[in-house]
Formats: structure tokens, C-alpha cells, sequence
């Protein structure tokens, strides 16, 4: 009889607030990307006593426990998670006590973890007396049996895992490449057994002949199935003040998403429900262009494909995505609202993998792997076939028909090539394209102008070329793009043409001069070379009702546009004692456009603070200055005026992280954004070149934004995760100092989403997710009047949001069903959309002159199948 203890581990993902090292890296967001660079390695094993009652029986078993290791690696907390009973529990608590680690690394820098482990009891047979024929295995002899144990449905191979011969008493442990191999194994059949701790224990005999070697490969089950690794969790600093990190491993099957993790951020504190449950994102009551959207810290014109039913990168090629509400650093700016950043991942360079997925609406496919030993690419694919599958419904009789329904493509390619270990080049292309059409066969009745058909397009296509250097102190990372965009939009005669050059630029340096002082700063420009046609009518600004468009000036304007924004920042993170943090830094701005008659320029001042009062409990808080630009149409002659300054937003943030467990995580904070410079509409006129032109937008408003945030996480662990966030919240503008304060459009005072997702025996998963919100304000409608000259009634409205509509609630339902072989596995899934059947009321619409209305509603149930491959 003997012990044999299998090590694997398993690393933990605590998920979105998990704290990561202050002093990381920060080349991929000017934030630490929190990334396990090596992993803890066991040492010492101390082999546990086989207690003696299941002994007698013959008995196995496995006791499955969490680890805490130190930054130097000593274990400092064994907790039994899944008992085995007979003795066990308490033999492995005792032996792992006496394990000794290799510290683990987070971006380079020794952190304390928590892994999970499992501590396999094999029982073992007296080995029988050596045959007569010489049956007892040579360990001098020549190698007659070898293979490789590999994880069934990846192909990954199993570091550490034990290949046993039981009757013999012989056994090894797999190499990193999950290879293993005897010697001198006796002729005939033999039991091999291959344990690992989170899989089960496989078992097949093998025959050994004479003179000839033994080959085999062995597919491990894994007990809780999945192709992504978890992600560990360091307990030391981090500079953001509010920042949440979803990892891929987390986020892929929540329900309602299609398995699309960047719709996820939607379901995060702070952010507001968007109309329609479409692409929109209103973080903290700031509209939605306020808020930016990064890919590996550089701007993208669009996060959402049209009505925001997929991201327009493919979530198979994500590492994580970071969620600011508020109050970041200064590497980012241009910004009065919040920031998403997408953090792309490397290709993997075991082997060739690839992954394709259908559904009811779109197919994707994504291909990576090595080209040669330092150089490797990714390429990924969708497409949409939403228009032929309503191409084939029969075109009614009445109302407005889909000539071509809402279509959608993207594509990424990535080449990563490290020559060197401390530089890294990455060229990367992108492409994305949507278009939508439709066809009036007659106006409509509030509006006769309205007829013809609608088209409208939106694309852009970047290539990116980054350079990152890496060493013991000193970080620099270079990051170029140029790209182009185009929003098309027609409407019978009128229309709008969009198509810019887009040149960006960002160069960031960081040093570190000990562990209690970091300095970073950098420089970041964005420029758009843009060329616009549009004859349109100006369209209702934030807090104006609708009016009938033949009611409204048409705008005429061909030219060319440039918007230039050079920015330098810098900041300092200063660690003065154990557990305090302060990261004061400041960004200067400038934004030039043409026409303008002299640039502006704008001075950020900021500052954030982070104290550890105990090992679970952390206070926050920040403060600072960020400014917006004029966007869009706004800084234009004909249709605003290129000598707005910018907007200004004062943010103030306070708030605490309680890490109750390991795996359960708090975070409350209370928020306040005074802002001033809003842009509003303006009936004066101003001097231009010597003549009197209408000003037609002014920096008139103010508005305040308060509320709180709280989100209590359950992370990732083998079966299990979910959270639940809740926000509340008033956002209000005033447009003159003469007028009262109003709601903001998308102000919603509750929002509150509960999410859970749990793996079953037999590769089966069930997820369900819950959201409230608050129904959006509504500027209801008293009246109208009859227009003679054109013959449509003209709305008469009451004060400007004084009513909301009825609150949103929706249960989402998603399940899944592995099926594993032995080189791919395939997820099948049924994500149901709005389960019981509970349309949102996104608006109300109205009868030709105002005198009957009905609420209009959203999707109903929406369910979407599909499967997904992957080897």
C-alpha cells in the first residue's frame, strides 16, 4: 500500500475586483494587467499516512482542498472544499501543511495565491514475489513503454500528472509536455492508471512485448469541463480607484449575451440599461459618447454591431476586458464618462487550434496558432445571415418592407513575433461592417417627408503596429494606428456621408525606481482627416422631444474636416507605507478643429488613493478633472460651431472592497460628478469672417450626477460564479441659467441584475440571469396643433422629462451541454432571451395628431440556439 499524492493546480479566478500589483506593468491600458506570468510550482511534497480504516477496506479516495500560498511560498491556509471522509481529509490537511512552493509571479512580481488541489489516495496492492521468467521491472532496463497524457476535448497537456503501473508498485510524473515513460516494464498485460488532481481517474491496460516499445496516448476526462484557464488572484495594490475586470473564463456562457463578452459590461454597476437592450453604453448618467472605448489602449469607433447584437471583436481572441465607471488615470482622457477597455490576448503557441460557432443569427470561426518558434498569428471571422433568413418571409401588404434586414461582418488578424525576451512587436488588422435598409411604400402619417427608402452603413478597418519593451525597471510601449471610417445614411433625399483617415499615436514609459515609487507618462494623439456630404435636419439634441422633420431646417455641407488632439500625461505611483497607495497625475489636452478660430486647451488635474486597513479590507477614493470634446457634428459651421470648448466633468468617488472570502468579494462606492460646459442649442448669431452666421450650439449646461454602486461577486471557481450589482442613481441637466433642472434621457434611478451560472455532473451548465432598471424619463405629449403649410399637427409637449415610462424587468435563461472527445469538444446551447415573455416599453407612439397613443414595445422572447467546436 502507498499514498499518491497527484499535483495540479488549479488556479482560482476571484474575477472582476480581485486586486493585482500596483507596480505591473502598465502597457496594455496604463493599467496593471494583473496576468499570471508564472505559476506556483511544488517544491517539497510530503507524502500523506494511508489511514489505516481505509486500508482495511481497500478504499480510494480524493479530498479536493483551496491552498493559500505566500509570495515566498509557504502554505499558509489548507480549507477542505470536497471531503472524502475515512480518514483522508485529515491525512492530505496534514501532509499539504508541510508543502513548500516556488512563489508565483503577477506580471513579473512574486504575489500570493490561491489554488485549488487535489490529493489523490490510490490504493496499492503488496507487489506480487518476482516471477520466475525475470518479471520484475529494470529500472537500469531500456525504455518499453512511454506516452503522453493529454486533457480530453483540448489536447493540453497534463503537467504532473501521475502514471501508475499498480501491480508493480511503479509509477512517474508527466513533463510539461505531458509526456512520461518506463523502463524495463515486464512482458504481458498490465493496469496503468493516470490520476490528476480535477479529473477523473483513468484506467486501461496495456500489453508489454518482448523487444518492442510501447506507445500510448491517454485522454483524460476533465470532472468540471473547460476549454479556458482560471486566472489567480494577487492580494496587493492596484492605482485604479473603480475598476472591474472580467476575464473571458468568466463571462462566455451568462445568459443573454450569446456568449459575447462584451456585452457583459452592460450588466456592471453604473451602467444604465440602453433602449432596446441595444449597443449604447450610459455609464453613470454621461451620454453615450462621453464614455470611450479602448482596444489594447487604443480608440475604436464602435463596440457593438447595429442594435448591439454582437461586439464587433471576436470574444475567443480576448484576454479581459476593464470596466472604469469613474475617476481613472491619467492615460486616458478626451473623456467626461467612462471607459471600457479590451485587452486582446496572444496567440497560443502549443499547436494549431480552432474554433467554429453557429447560431440563429451569425457564424464565426477563429484560427491561431505558431508560424515558427517566436512568431504566431491569429485569424477570426463572422458573419450575420439575419437577411437571408427574413429575405425568405413573404413582403406584406401594408406598412414598411425590409429590402435588406440588418447585415454584419468583422474580421481580426494578429501576428505576435518575439525575437527577444524582452521586445514583443504585434501587428494587428481589423475590419467591421454593418449595413441595414428599408423601403416605405407610402409616407407616414406623422410625417409625409418621411417615404422612400432608408439605408444606412457603418464600418471601419484599422491596422495597428505596437512595439513593447520589457526590463527590470524600465517599460516602454509604442502603439500606431491608422484606419478609416465610414458612416453612410440616406433617407429618401436626405442624407448624411462620413468617410475619415484616422491616424493615432501612443507612446508610453514607465520606471520604476524601488518598491515604493513608480513613474509613468506618455503621450497620446488622435487625429481624423474626415470628408462629409450631408443634407439632413438637425436632428433632436440630449432632452429635446421629437417634431415632425418637415418642421425642421435643412442643412446643406460638402467639405473637409480635421480634428486633431495631441495630449501629454504623467503620474506617479507612491507607496509610503505598507498598504498605501497614492497615485497623483495630471494630463494636459488640446483639441484643434477646422475652422476654429484659435485651439483650445485643457489642464487635468487627478489624484487616487488606495488604503489596506486589514488584508480584507481596502478604502478608496479619488478625485479629478476631465474634459470632453466637442463631437460628432458639433465643432462643424453648418451644423454647430467649431469654437466650443469643452465639456468639464469634476468627478469625486469614495468608496470600500471587502474581500469576505477568497471567493466572495464586496465593493460599495458613492460618487458625485458636477459637470459644466454642456453643449446646447444656441438662436444667436456670431461674427465669422467678417459676417453675422447663426451660432446654433453654445457651452450653456450644467448637470450633476450622484448615486452609489455595490457589487457583491461570487468568483469563478470549479462549479459556481455570479454576481449582483446594484445601482442607484440621479443624473439632471439644466440647458440655461434660466431654466429648472430636468432628468438626463437615460437617467434610471434603480438598476439592479443578479447573475448565477452553475456547472452540473455530465458536462451540463445552467445560468440565469435577472434585471430591473428604472423605466427611462418621457416628455409627454398635452396637445398639438395643426401645421397648414405642410398639413401635420405639431406636438405640444409638457415640461421635458417630467414622466417615466414603466419599469423594465427580464429573466434570461441559458443552458449549455459539453460534449467532450478525445482531440475536440462541442458546445451545444439554448440562451433564452426574455424567458417569461415580458417585452420592455422603449417609448410611446403616437396617432397622426397626438389624441391616441399606445406604449412601443420591444423584442418578445427571443430564443437563439447554436454550437460551438473548438480542438
Amino acid at each position: 500500500m502507498k499514498t499518491l499524492a497527484s499535483v495540479l493546480c488549479l488556479l482560482v479566478a476571484t474575477g472582476a475586483l480581485a486586486q493585482v500589483p500596483d507596480d505591473a506593468g502598465t502597457l496594455d491600458a496604463g493599467v496593471p494587467t494583473g496576468v499570471l506570468t508564472k505559476p506556483p510550482v511544488l517544491a517539497r511534497q510530503v507524502e500523506a499516512a494511508y489511514p489505516p480504516e481505509a486500508a482495511a477496506q481497500q478504499l480510494e479516495g480524493t479530498v479536493v482542498m483551496f491552498i493559500d500560498i505566500s509570495e515566498t511560498g509557504a502554505v499558509t491556509n489548507v480549507e477542505v472544499t470536497q471531503p472524502a471522509g475515512h480518514g483522508f481529509d485529515e491525512a492530505a490537511v496534514e501532509a499539504v501543511k508541510q508543502f513548500e512552493f516556488t512563489p508565483a509571479e503577477v506580471d513579473n512580481v512574486p504575489a500570493p495565491v490561491r489554488i485549488q488541489y487535489a490529493y489523490q489516495f490510490v490504493f496499492r496492492p503488496a507487489p506480487p514475489p518476482e516471477a520466475a521468467d525475470g518479471g520484475a521491472a529494470t529500472p537500469e532496463g531500456p525504455v518499453n513503454f512511454s506516452g503522453q497524457a493529454l486533457e480530453r476535448g483540448t489536447r493540453k497537456p497534463l503537467n504532473g500528472a501521475e502514471v501508475v503501473l499498480p501491480e508493480l508498485d511503479l509509477s512517474t510524473v508527466a513533463d510539461a509536455e505531458g509526456r512520461f515513460s518506463f523502463r524495463g516494464v515486464p512482458t504481458g498485460t498490465h493496469e496503468v492508471l493516470v490520476v490528476v488532481g480535477g479529473y477523473d481517474r483513468f484506467r486501461t491496460k496495456e500489453t508489454i512485448s518482448e523487444g518492442q516499445q510501447t506507445r500510448a496516448t491517454y485522454y483524460v476526462q476533465r470532472r468540471i469541463f473547460s476549454p479556458y484557464e482560471t486566472v489567480v488572484r494577487s492580494d496587493r495594490e492596484r492605482k485604479e480607484v473603480s475598476q472591474t475586470t472580467l476575464q473571458v473564463a468568466e463571462v462566455q456562457r451568462i445568459p443573454g449575451t450569446q456568449g459575447d463578452t462584451l456585452k457583459v459590461v452592460q450588466n456592471l454597476p453604473g451602467v444604465a440599461r440602453p433602449a432596446f437592450n441595444g449597443g449604447q453604453l450610459i455609464i453613470r448618467g454621461s451620454s453615450p459618447q462621453e464614455s470611450g472605448v479602448f482596444l489594447d489602449g487604443q480608440r475604436i469607433p464602435l463596440l457593438y454591431h447595429f442594435g448591439g447584437l454582437t461586439s464587433v471583436y471576436n470574444s475567443e481572441l480576448l484576454e479581459a476586458v476593464d470596466y472604469l465607471p469613474g475617476n481613472f488615470s491619467a492615460y486616458f482622457g478626451d473623456l467626461t464618462g467612462g471607459v471600457i477597455n479590451v485587452r486582446s490576448r496572444e496567440p497560443r503557441m502549443d499547436r494549431l487550434h480552432a474554433t467554429v460557432g453557429v447560431n440563429l443569427i451569425e457564424s464565426n470561426a477563429v484560427i491561431e496558432g505558431p508560424i515558427t518558434e517566436t512568431l504566431g498569428f491569429a485569424v477570426a471571422g463572422r458573419r450575420s445571415y439575419i437577411d437571408l433568413v427574413l429575405g425568405l418571409v413573404p413582403e406584406g401588404d401594408s406598412g414598411p418592407n425590409l429590402q435588406v434586414a440588418p447585415r454584419y461582418y468583422d474580421a481580426q488578424l494578429k501576428l505576435v513575433w518575439k525575437p527577444l525576451s524582452r521586445h514583443t512587436f504585434t501587428l494587428q488588422g481589423i475590419t467591421s461592417r454593418d449595413r441595414l435598409g428599408l423601403v416605405f411604400e407610402r409616407p407616414t402619417a406623422n410625417d409625409p417627408t418621411i417615404n422612400g427608402s432608408l439605408d444606412v452603413t457603418t464600418g471601419f478597418n484599422q491596422l495597428r503596429l505596437r512595439h513593447q519593451y520589457r526590463a527590470d525597471a524600465l517599460t516602454l510601449d509604442t502603439h500606431a494606428l491608422v484606419g478609416n471610417t465610414l458612416i453612410e445614411f440616406t433617407l429618401g433625399e436626405r442624407g448624411l456621408r462620413i468617410a475619415s483617415t484616422d491616424v493615432n499615436l501612443r507612446s508610453t514609459a514607465e520606471y520604476a525606481f524601488g518598491d515604493a515609487l513608480t513613474w509613468a507618462g506618455g503621450v497620446d494623439v488622435t487625429s481624423s482627416f474626415a470628408r462629409v456630404t450631408a443634407r439632413i435636419q438637425s436632428p433632436p439634441r440630449e432632452g429635446e422631444p421629437p417634431n415632425p422633420t418637415v418642421t425642421e431646417e435643412i442643412l446643406d455641407t460638402d467639405g473637409d474636416f480635421l480634428q486633431y488632439f495631441p495630449s501629454l500625461w504623467t503620474e506617479l505611483r507612491w507607496r509610503p507605507v505598507k498598504g498605501l497607495l497614492v497615485v497623483p497625475g495630471v494630463r494636459a489636452e488640446s483639441y484643434i478643429f477646422t475652422e476654429q478660430t484659435r485651439p483650445r486647451r485643457t489642464l487635468n488635474p487627478r489624484l487616487a488613493v488606495r488604503y489596506a486597513l486589514t488584508e480584507a479590507l481596502t478604502l478608496k477614493g479619488g478625485a479629478g478633472v476631465y474634459h470632453g470634446p466637442p463631437v460628432q457634428d458639433e465643432p462643424s459651421v453648418g451644423f454647430g460651431n467649431p469654437d466650443l470648448r469643452a465639456k468639464r466633468s469634476l468627478q469625486y468617488g469614495l468608496g470600500a472592497e471587502w474581500q469576505v472570502r477568497p471567493e466572495w468579494f464586496v465593493s460599495g462606492e458613492v460618487f458625485y460628478n458636477d459637470l459644466d460646459g454642456l453643449i446646447t442649442r444656441s438662436n444667436a448669431t456670431v461674427e465669422r469672417d467678417g459676417e453675422q452666421v447663426p451660432e446654433r450650439l453654445k457651452n450653456g449646461g450644467v448637470g450633476r450626477i450622484y448615486g452609489l454602486e455595490v457589487l457583491v461577486r461570487r468568483a469563478l471557481t470549479d462549479r459556481l460564479f455570479g454576481w449582483i450589482s446594484y445601482t442607484l442613481s440621479r443624473s439632471e441637466r439644466r440647458d440655461t441659467p434660466e431654466s429648472g433642472w430636468r432628468l438626463f434621457d437615460n437617467d434610471q434611478t434603480h438598476v439592479l441584475t443578479a447573475i448565477a451560472s452553475y456547472k452540473l455532473p455530465a458536462g451540463w451548465e445552467v445560468g440565469a440571469r435577472m434585471r430591473f432598471a428604472s423605466g427611462n424619463p418621457n416628455t409627454p405629449v398635452i396637445g398639438s396643433v395643426r401645421d397648414d403649410g405642410s398639413d401635420v399637427f405639431i406636438p405640444l409637449y409638457a415640461a421635458v422629462n417630467s414622466r417615466r415610462l414603466p419599469s423594465f424587468n427580464q429573466l434570461d435563461i441559458r443552458v449549455d451541454k459539453n460534449f467532450i472527445f478525445d482531440k475536440w469538444a462541442l458546445n451545444v446551447y439554448l440562451d433564452l432571451t426574455n424567458a417569461y415573455n415580458n417585452p420592455a416599453v422603449e417609448g410611446i407612439a403616437y396617432n397622426y395628431n397626438y389624441t391616441e397613443s399606445a406604449f412601443f414595445e420591444g423584442l418578445p422572447i427571443l430564443p437563439v440556439l447554436g454550437a460551438k467546436g473548438s480542438f
